[in-house]
């Protein structure tokens, strides 16, 4: 009897340490521009939503989503210390609106991944303030599975705000808190379950602490059309047969990657050395093909639709929003918030996701220059030639063909940012010293994929003696501002640029965006550009 109670218990015991192995293995684990997300079955303890940091450092985040009308909904502030607890019923609650409207569409959910943005601070030993920016694309199907999801950052994603002494000048006016106690961060009283994110101190027998936190301040602009090809054109027009546009969707099966929107964001540092840069911030929504079949795209526009100058373009039907954040420090006395002080340090994000029912191309011809009040592709152009610089000249006679693959490999960009769209243009947000950082989202592909071109502009002239040996000249633009990815920084480009006909005297070359001068223009009445 002994024996056999002592295999029963041996028994358990191994079945209970394979049930454990078994909970420690995740079901999937992808990685989105150095950010891993993994899923583990669920325990008798229920989900949980966990943000690893790769610092023990006192930290707090801020987090958002991307819903399916282009809005973001608050999901709360947290804290902690190498790991920070994300309330899993508030992620769930925005992933069940989700599935809703993809179902309510005829889509697979499992064929879209939208994503959290994460909006944090840390203080490390020393006391100097870092932040992290970083968006994380969410297995819709996996949330509502109510599995346990693992959020890893690397170290990559942290950066230097403030040092101790920068911070202790930002706080010198405060009586509540000496420079000795600037060591940690915090969140809401909901969020703190039991324990503050800094070291507390007794105040006249409060129990108080003080943490750097990011607050949504407003949506700077939203937009309905995500540019992904425009160009000015001049010269001699008569001679275009046609121009013909076109996204397509099938190398994303051919390479086994998944179409992707990357979000872009920047932070704006003032009261002490004010200063603004920018960074990828990862991705705000990505498709994987397999599941959601996306026919090629093309739009032709045709020689007898245009004057000169005129903008033509395309774009996809979608939400694009810039949102401002700002950093306060909040006063906590005994788990209650005593006081939130603004400061002068903002982030700025971009984010953009397409009309998932609806993928095609839109066409867009608009006459005269690219003007700052103009339709949403003139917008585009005159917010690239404002904020970007040129980058790629290619001349051919009768013919061009210019493709996005050529491009990102001539600039030595990545795939995801070879069509990046500028949709600061479109949203029309004012012209702002943060505009030449956050003016596009990438548009691209989370893997290479040699050889293949997710944008191809075909321009075509006349088939007869006259003309069929004009020139066709293009000059491609791509952003002066090369933002931080994995520890580099890459320029963002795409199909944006100027087309010129050569023709016969008296046909003027493109307006000269850096010297704001067009050569056609009536210098009584000039334009916007």
């Amino acid at each position: 009897m002994k024996k056999r109670i002592i295999a029963i218990l041996v028994g358990l015991s191994l079945v209970l340490t394979a049930v454990s192995v078994a909970l420690q293995i995740p079901i999937t684990s992808m990685e989105y521009a150095g950010t891993k997300v993994e899923y583990y079955r669920g325990t008798f303890l229920g989900p949980s939503f966990e943000v690893e940091l790769p610092t023990s450092d006192p930290a707090t985040v801020t987090v958002s989503m991307l819903m399916p009308n282009g809005s973001m909904v608050d999901l709360g502030v947290y804290s902690g210390k190498g790991k920070i607890s994300i309330d899993f019923h508030r992620v769930l609650y925005a992933m069940r609106e989700w599935n809703s409207y993809l179902r309510a569409e005829g889509i697979k959910p499992e064929s879209v991944k939208p994503s959290l943005l994460l909006l944090g601070t840390t203080v490390d030993r020393d006391g100097n303030l870092n932040y992290f920016m970083k968006t994380v694309p969410l297995n819709i199907g996996g949330i509502l599975s109510r599995m346990r999801v693992k959020v890893q950052l690397n170290s990559s994603a942290f950066d230097r705000l403030y040092s101790r002494r920068e911070v202790e000048k930002i706080l010198h006016d405060s009586k509540r808190v000496t420079s000795r106690e600037i060591v940690g961060a915090s969140s809401d009283g909901s969020s703190l379950l039991g324990s503050s994110c800094s070291p507390p101190f007794y105040e006249g027998g409060d129990r108080t602490w003080y943490c750097f936190e990011w607050f949504h301040e407003k949506t700077l602009g939203r937009a309905s059309i995500i540019p992904v090809a425009a160009f000015q054109v001049t010269g001699d027009i008569d001679r275009i047969n046609d121009i013909t546009l076109t996204l397509d969707y099938s190398m994303v099966v051919t390479r086994n990657a998944e179409l992707a929107f990357s979000a872009v964001g920047a932070i704006e540092r003032g009261s002490v050395g004010g200063s603004v840069e920018g960074k990828i911030l990862g991705y705000s929504y990505t498709i994987d093909r397999s599941s959601l079949r996306i026919p090629k795209s093309e739009v032709t526009i045709w020689g007898h639709e245009l004057v000169s100058p005129s903008v033509i373009g395309v774009g996809l039907r979608g939400s694009a929003v810039f949102l401002k954040y700002r950093l306060y420090r909040v006063d906590y006395v005994n788990w209650e918030v005593w006081n939130k002080k603004p400061l002068d340090t903002y982030a700025y994000v971009v984010l953009g996701k397409p009309d998932e029912k609806d993928m095609r191309l839109r066409k867009f011809v608009e006459p005269g220059w690219p003007r700052n009040s103009g339709g949403p592709m003139s917008r585009t152009m005159w917010f690239v030639h404002r904020y970007w610089k040129e980058a790629v000249a290619e001349s051919n006679d009768g013919h061009l063909n210019l493709r996005t693959f050529s491009i990102w490999k001539e600039l030595d960009t990545l795939p995801i940012f070879s069509a990046s769209s500028p949709v600061l243009g479109v949203i029309n947000a004012g012209d702002s010293e943060i505009s030449p950082i956050t003016l596009a989202i990438g548009l691209g592909l989370t893997k290479e994929s040699e050889g293949l071109s997710l944008v191809t502009v075909d321009i075509s002239i006349k088939d007869n003696s006259e003309y069929v040996n004009t020139p066709v000249k293009a000059t491609i633009y791509s952003s002066k501002v090369r933002l931080e990815y994995k520890g580099r920084k890459y320029p963002l480009t795409g199909m944006f640029g100027d087309i010129f006909i050569p023709g016969s005297s008296g046909y003027n070359p493109p307006c000269d965006p850096h010297k704001r001068y067009c050569p056609t223009e009536n210098p009584e009445n000039p334009t916007d550009h």
